[in-house]
C-alpha cells in the first residue's frame, strides 16, 4: 500500500469545458485533456477499496458500504470517500472502531495512524450529459428569433439557421 498516491476528485466534466490556468495541478490538466487515472492506480485503489469494505462490513450498513471508496492509501494514513456528508459524519464519530476493525482484519492495515473520511460529489458521467433531451423554446423566444432574423439579420445562411432553431421537431 505504500506506493499508492494521493487522488483529489476532479470533475472532469467542468474541465473539459473550462481550460484551467497555469496555476492548475498537473491532474487538473490531464483531466482537461481527457486523461484518465493510470490503470495499476485504479487497481490499486479499488483492491483497497474492496478490502475496506470487507473490513469495515460488521460496522457499517450496506448502503454505507456500497458508497465507501478509498481516495487515498499509504503506510500511516487511510482516507476514505463516501458521497454524503451525513455517512462521512457517521463514519467519523465510528473512526476508532473503523481503525481497530482495520487493523484486525489485515496486516497491510496494522500501522494505520490516520483515518480521514472526507466527502467527495458523485462524478458526473460526461457521456450522460450529451444524450439529455433537447430542451424546447419557449414561444417568446421563437417570435424574438424570428423578428431578428427578419428585421436585423441580412446573411442569408445565419437567417436560415435562426429559423430553423424555431421549428419543432
Amino acid at each position: 500500500m505504500s506506493d499508492l498516491t494521493n487522488f483529489d476528485h476532479v470533475d472532469d466534466l467542468f474541465l473539459k469545458n473550462n481550460q484551467p490556468n497555469h496555476l492548475a495541478s498537473q491532474l487538473e490538466k490531464q483531466a482537461a485533456a481527457g486523461m484518465k487515472l493510470p490503470a495499476h492506480l485504479v487497481n490499486q485503489l479499488q483492491s483497497c477499496t474492496a478490502l475496506v469494505q470487507q473490513a469495515l462490513k460488521p460496522l457499517l450498513p450496506q448502503e454505507m458500504l456500497q458508497e465507501c471508496t478509498v481516495a487515498h492509501a499509504d503506510r500511516h494514513r487511510l482516507t476514505v470517500a463516501l458521497s454524503s456528508s451525513t455517512a462521512a459524519n457517521h463514519l467519523r464519530y465510528l473512526t476508532a472502531n473503523c481503525v481497530q476493525a482495520l487493523r484486525a482484519y489485515d496486516e497491510q492495515f496494522c500501522y494505520i495512524e490516520e483515518f480521514r473520511v472526507i466527502v467527495t460529489p458523485k462524478p458526473i458521467q460526461s457521456d450522460s450529459r450529451q444524450t439529455s433531451s433537447k430542451k424546447t423554446l419557449s414561444e417568446n423566444t421563437k417570435r424574438i428569433i424570428t423578428q431578428t432574423a427578419s428585421t436585423v439579420i441580412h446573411d442569408d445562411q445565419l437567417k436560415q439557421a435562426l429559423l430553423r432553431l424555431t421549428k419543432d421537431n
